[in-house]
């Protein structure tokens, strides 16, 4: 393997998704960072969030919900007894008739029989178990009674809720208050008000049927009287008996009289069927003339008119919600009129066309019954030439013999349905009974503490994003390169003077800090004042020192200067005093007492420091030092606020930035390290001061 080489391709697959999942480790370890960093944030938000679903739950009146089931069969109301044939209801007309029952639930007239049975107008029990104010006065053009039904009707209809389960035909109807026993109340009352408008409706409809039955009745009995009175009235003029058979009335004309006969033996069954014909279709035409077109088989079997009325309900309760939020001005509220008054017509108009034909229909039987009698009676007329009063005779007993059997057939008819009245049932059937609530069903607690702690955690994640993106504290070398982009050269505790021994490891990386060893000159500054930068100085050129360095410090701080403080000298002149020529450089440079730094103060303060230090000067003091001193330590004012370290940075070798341990800038730290790398200044590294805890910067487990 010696004599060979491995070369990995960095564009291979296998690198992309390597590249890939070290993004996501690296992207999630930095979330998890973030939200370790401020948990506290987290924490807090969550606790406050689930305070606030605690504090609903217990400000938050128990709404208790009750809910009653009946079920819809296929059968039209008032079909029972009908007599005639009803064809299965298609998918169509299914949906199309549990909507319209669903819109009746919803109506105003079946909230005024709920509050009509429940005796709820003037209960003030009804409104404290809906948590609702009782109205104490009426208005100018209502009167007491008046506001408080519409009242009643108000909360009735806006707190029930009816639905169908899937395509099942049961309805579920459900009331809400905030009395359990109120709740199952009014769910009871709504499905058996339900029923029996359904009962009604279908009793209605037998009432007006056997009614018609019966007109139709008398007037078969009189047609059959009045038949039998001319068979008789003929018999006594002729002699005839009624009774006599038919051979011996004339046997010469038995076969005129066999082919007559059997002539008005089909005519009279066409009579018959055309009466029966002509007393159904005038049957169906009276319905529809006296009674509402919604009660019609011809309706209730027609999908379109079925849909028709479905969409008018929708529209109807629309216009019902749009009233409770909007005005009658209101666009949305008049195109929801305009579209209700539309569908009106289209109703209208689809039953004026279905009383139109069933008109139609009718007028049809009776033009095919004259027809028939009018045969019959050119019939009777032919057998009464041909067969005489033979044939005259058989004509009266076979008239007698049709009345009679339609008569008989009415009659029939008649019993069926009078016997069925009192026990017609309806299309609408009672399933389940509502039963007293024993739980709330709002506020749900499980469900109110999930969404407070679901709520809470979203929430604490969001502010800790926004924190983390406009955060730029710094507490460890992670969080340094992520928010400054910068190594670490160390860190220093709290203390209010640093010891020396503490910052040898970070000379020790300023000698390493470059192939050429320790910078001739190395600017030290801060993004805001207050971060340590000047014990910075000091403390690291005193660790300096101790490897050996001969150190100068430049108090370049000439608007709040600290090194002499620092190092317990009172010089006289300074900075100021070389670059304005009132002295030298080497006659201002004081010895701190510790062997190899010597001091630069600042000297006299000027009344503008950076108009001093963009001249030339500064560069003729850099000169004349640096070729004496191993280093020279610049002490310069943060760079936020003033030009002056932007000056010095382009005369340095190297700078070093002081960053305050979890202080937030707020966007100030990367502002100050992009403005140094614009001036110039070649940032070797950045000292953590002011360090709290442990050296994070070796804490792998906790990150930033």
């Amino acid at each position: 393997m010696a004599g060979r080489s491995i070369r990995i391709d960095s564009d291979s697959p296998s690198s992309g998704t390597e590249g890939r999942t070290s993004r996501i480790v690296t992207m999630a370890r930095a979330g998890w960072t973030a939200v370790w960093r401020h948990r506290i944030i987290l924490f807090v938000t969550m606790a406050l969030c689930v305070l606030a679903g605690i504090i609903f739950i217990l400000l938050s009146t128990p709404d208790y919900r009750a809910t009653a089931s009946v079920e819809v069969e296929d059968v039209p109301a008032g079909a029972a007894g009908a007599g005639a044939t009803q064809r299965q209801l298609t998918s169509a007309d299914n949906e199309s008739l549990m909507h319209t029952e669903l819109e009746v639930l919803r109506s105003r007239a079946l909230a005024e029989d709920v509050a009509r049975e429940l005796a709820l107008v003037g209960s003030r029990t009804f409104f404290d178990g809906m948590d609702e104010r009782r109205p104490e006065r009426g208005s100018a053009s209502l009167t007491q009674r008046q506001v408080e039904t519409e009242a009643v009707i108000r909360l009735l209809r806006d707190n029930l809720d009816v639905e169908l389960p899937g395509k099942s035909r049961v309805i579920r109807i459900s009331f809400t208050s905030a009395d359990p026993v109120l709740s199952a109340r009014v769910a009871n009352s709504y499905a058996d008000s339900l029923i029996r408008a359904d009962l009604k409706r279908g009793f209605e409809s037998g009432v007006q049927a056997r009614r018609f039955l019966l007109g139709e009745l008398d007037g078969a009995r009189r047609d059959l009287e009045h038949a039998e009175r001319d068979l008789a009235a003929y018999a006594t003029q002729t002699g005839a008996s009624p009774d006599t058979p038919q051979a011996a009335r004339g046997n010469g004309s038995a076969g005129a009289e066999g082919t007559t006969t059997t002539r008005l033996a089909q005519l009279n069954a066409f009579r018959a069927q055309a009466m029966a014909d002509r007393i159904a279709a005038q049957k169906r035409w009276e319905s529809a003339r006296l009674s509402s077109v919604e009660t019609l088989p011809e309706v209730l079997n027609n999908g379109g008119m079925q849909q028709l009325m479905a969409q008018r309900a929708q529209a109807r309760a629309e216009v019902v919600e749009e009233r409770q939020f909007r005005k009658d001005a209101h666009p949305e509220m008049r195109e929801a009129r305009a579209r209700l008054a539309a569908l009106d017509d289209q109703a209208e108009a689809m039953a004026n066309t279905i009383r139109a034909s069933l008109r139609e229909q009718y007028e049809v039987a009776v033009h095919g019954e004259k027809q028939i009698e009018a045969e019959i009676a050119a019939v009777e007329r032919q057998a009464q030439t041909e067969r005489g009063r033979g044939v005259q005779m058989s004509i009266l007993e076979r008239s007698v013999d049709t009345y009679r059997l339609l008569h008989d057939s009415l009659l029939q008819r008649y019993r069926d349905m009078a016997s069925q009245a009192g026990f017609q049932a309806g299309r609408i059937q009672p399933l389940d009974r509502a039963a007293v609530p024993t739980r709330p069903s709002s506020p749900r607690i499980g469900v109110t503490m999930l969404l407070a702690s679901l709520g809470g955690l979203a929430l604490g994640l969001l502010m800790v994003a926004g924190r983390h993106v406009f955060d730029d504290a710094v507490t460890s070398a992670d969080t340094l390169a992520e928010r400054a982009n910068l190594p670490l050269l160390g860190t220093v505790p709290v203390t209010d003077k640093p010891a020396a021994e503490t910052f040898v490891p970070i000379a020790s990386s300023l000698l390493l800090a470059s192939s050429e060893g320790l910078p001739g000159s190395i600017l030290v500054t801060s993004a805001q004042e207050g971060e340590g930068k000047s014990s910075t100085v000091h403390a690291l050129a005193l660790a300096l020192a101790k490897l050996d360095r001969r150190v100068l410090v430049i108090d370049a701080d000439m608007r709040r200067p600290r090194q002499q403080g620092l190092f317990n000298v009172t010089p006289e002149r300074g900075v100021s005093e070389v670059m304005t020529g009132q002295a030298k450089a080497d006659d201002v440079i004081v010895e701190t007492g510790t062997p190899g730094v010597s001091l630069l103060p600042s000297g006299a303060i000027p009344p503008n420091p950076a108009e001093l230090l963009s001249t030339p000067a500064l560069d003729v003091l850099l000169a004349s030092v640096q070729g004496r001193y191993d280093t020279v330590l610049i002490d310069a004012p943060p760079i936020l606020g003033v030009p002056d370290t932007v000056l010095l940075a382009a005369k340095a070798q190297a700078a070093v930035l002081v960053v305050e341990w979890g202080r937030n800038h707020h966007g100030g730290l990367r502002v100050a390290v992009d403005r140094l790398r614009r001036a110039g200044g070649a940032i070797i590294g950045a000292v953590l001061t002011k360090q709290q805890g442990r050296a994070f910067e070796y804490d792998y487990r906790r990150g930033g």
